[in-house]
């Protein structure tokens, strides 16, 4: 069975190979040749993975809104007539 870090470096090199579905293919060929604790932490691996992406995902966009946000509230500063004097 490869270690943790034998899968972490195969994992790296088919997503440097492969994109999309293609990727997905690659990574399920890859485990059918593992046994089955290998396919265990090979599963373990690409979860955290997808974790970590859909942090990355989350936080952009959190924080695209909260630049919108911001800005919008800037722009509407900015606009308003002044009152008299």
């Amino acid at each position: 069975m490869p270690t943790r870090a034998e899968l972490e470096q195969r994992v790296d090199e088919l997503a440097d190979e492969h994109t999309g579905e293609a990727f997905a293919d690659a990574v399920r060929a890859y485990s059918e040749r593992l046994d089955e604790p290998g396919r265990e932490l090979l599963k373990a691996i690409l979860l955290k993975r997808a974790r970590t992406l859909e942090d990355a995902v989350g936080e952009r966009f959190e924080a695209k809104g909260w630049l919108r946000r911001t800005f919008g509230r800037m722009g509407d500063a900015t606009h308003r007539p002044r009152p008299p004097r």
